[in-house]
């Protein structure tokens, strides 16, 4: 087995390895560094011993491979292909960068939310590979209390619910998360799910009345009953968008955030404005949020701002917007991607590389990975 290409994923800890060997369609390997691999195939147990490797996960033609956050790509790439062979001998850069750890974060920092039977308990970060804990105000614990007495076992019914990734210090976004859910949950909210707790009754919306957002709600005095009114809107439309793009000037970033999110929901070529607006936020979270909406959109209108966006003084929205050049790019961006080639961050310059080598080569824009993949689902239930 050799390695035909490499892909950049939506996370710069992961990255698609492409090989020339195929497995049936159905047919699923993973591997982890703490796995018994007596019996798996020695590339497996190669390559988990490249320092750095986490995990792998192969599926049809291609090797997900997973980093620890301290090990750069420019180091283990090279033993990668030392491992599996490149078929088309492939360039992998293999220059020295320096790495400072207590820059921004470069990937995302993963979010869960602790709850039982819907009422919030706690809130969980996870960086590479390091776990902080927050506590929320005491009338969620109240809450859950009241909540638990007919149950049999409150320690086995708390799950811890993922959220969506956020960007930038992990103290500060624990607080940012802290202050949203005491913000979208006030007592009367809890009331309602203790209630819903001890009658057995099941609620998808968790207690949430849903209510569409008014200019109204965003004159509020108080930060978080404007953040609740934007949390409490249905699913988002585009007669939701005049309304969603006065909340992206909200002096709060959880709100700009929140809105922008929202905009992404609405796959209409009138939402660009909007999330190119969001794109120009002073906030990383908010220009990374805005991309990884133009992304999963995937209007090649957008080319324009994302080839600027490679100019960010922020390295995750540059690598973001290399990475949607790469999607959906065109020969316009070949000179700025040629200039990023020399960025000075190694992720930066592999994601330009990407984009230039596709595009440059002629290969058409496949779009981002989640849309390939639902177009690969499409056409197995077409053919099913």
């Amino acid at each position: 087995m050799k390695i035909k290409s490499i892909e950049p994923t939506p996370s710069p800890y992961s990255m698609k390895i492409n090989v020339d060997e195929r497995l049936s369609d159905m047919e699923t390997q993973t591997y982890t560094q703490n796995d018994d691999l007596t019996d798996a195939p020695s590339y497996v147990s190669n390559l988990l011993a490249i320092e750095g490797v986490k995990e792998l996960y192969r599926v049809i033609d291609f090797i997900a491979l997973e980093r620890h956050p301290k090990v750069e790509w420019e180091t283990i790439l090279p033993q990668v292909e030392a491992v599996l062979g490149s078929a088309d001998h492939a360039d992998i850069e293999q220059e020295q960068t320096s790495t400072d750890y207590d820059e921004e974060a470069f990937g995302a920092v993963q979010v869960y939310i602790q709850q039982f039977r819907g009422i919030p308990m706690q809130v969980k970060l996870i960086e590479n590979d390091e776990e902080k804990r927050f506590g929320l105000p005491q009338r969620f614990t109240d809450a859950a209390m009241e909540a638990s007495k007919d149950s049999s076992n409150m320690l086995m019914e708390r799950e811890w619910i993922e959220q969506d990734p956020r960007y930038g210090d992990a103290e500060d976004i624990g607080q940012d998360v802290v202050e949203e859910v005491d913000a979208t949950y006030p007592d009367k909210r809890l009331k309602t799910l203790i209630d819903m707790a001890q009658s057995g009754e099941n609620d998808q919306q968790q207690g949430k009345v849903l209510k569409p957002l008014t200019e109204a709600d965003l004159q509020l005095d108080d930060w978080k009953s404007r953040y609740a009114a934007l949390d409490r809107i249905p699913d988002p439309t585009s007669d939701d968008l005049p309304i969603l793009g006065k909340a992206l000037k909200d002096p709060k970033m959880s709100i700009r955030r929140l809105a922008t999110a929202y905009l992404g929901m609405v796959e209409e070529k009138a939402t660009s404005p909007y999330l190119y607006e969001a794109l120009q936020d002073k906030t990383v979270t908010v220009r990374r949020t805005a991309g990884d909406c133009l992304s999963d959109i995937g209007f090649t209108d957008a080319i324009p701002q994302m080839i600027d966006a490679l100019q960010d003084k922020s390295r995750i929205v540059r690598w973001r917007a290399a990475m949607f050049l790469y999607e959906y790019g065109d020969e316009s961006a070949i000179p700025a991607l040629k200039d990023t080639l020399e960025d000075s961050e190694f992720e930066v310059r592999m994601q330009a590389k990407m984009a230039l080598s596709r595009i440059q080569e002629g290969e058409s824009a496949q779009g981002s990975i989640w849309k390939q993949m639902a177009e690969m689902t499409k056409q197995k239930d077409n053919q099913s």
